[in-house]
């Protein structure tokens, strides 16, 4: 008797233990991002755009003010006095004119720990890009692009996320989940 009671509670020990265990794992629902995770945020640009200066700003966006950036005008963004550029929290990389090395704010600078402190989800990666096109929404403006730092987002044990500046816009290198 004493044997059974002994089993029983070992058992039921360890479907508690199984049952805190798995309420603790990280799981990626379908069509959520997940928890905003820490990237090195590596900027590289192509060889048609090296002889160029390239100003790029990487915005801290959060699920409130995201809408706003997604919709501002790019054209208006890099006209000189923009009232919401200069109030922008953000971090300034500048390519020169012949410059080759990629730019990078790298996932130990302490603007993370603001960020995070912030409930930050995305980062805007704008360009100060030459373009004929009107400013559009979103991703569909090629000075614009949004990266979402959801751990859902990106393969597991990434660290860096690379974009590409092109003259046609920019492009995401590192791939998707």
């Amino acid at each position: 008797m004493k044997n059974l009671n002994i089993k029983q509670f070992c058992g039921s020990a360890a479907i508690l233990w199984l049952m805190i265990a798995a309420s603790g794992c990280k799981s990626c629902s379908p069509g959520e991002p997940g928890t905003p995770g820490q990237y090195t945020i590596e900027i590289s640009r192509t060889e048609t755009l090296k002889k160029e200066t390239i100003l790029v700003h990487l915005v801290p966006a959060t699920k409130l003010s995201l809408p706003g950036w997604e919709t501002y005008d790019m054209g208006k963004y890099w006209t000189p006095g923009d009232l919401k550029r200069q109030e922008a929290d953000y971090v300034k990389l500048e390519f020169k004119a012949g410059q080759t090395s990629p730019l990078s704010l790298p996932i130990t600078d302490a603007k993370w720990k603001e960020w995070k402190a912030k409930h930050v989800t995305d980062v805007l990666v704008l360009a100060d890009l030459t373009t004929a096109e009107a400013s559009r929404p979103g991703n569909q403006d090629p000075r614009r692009l949004i990266l979402q730092l959801g751990e859902c987002v990106w393969p597991s044990k990434t660290s860096v996320l690379r974009v590409q500046l092109k003259a046609s816009g920019m492009e995401v290198l590192t791939p998707l989940r």
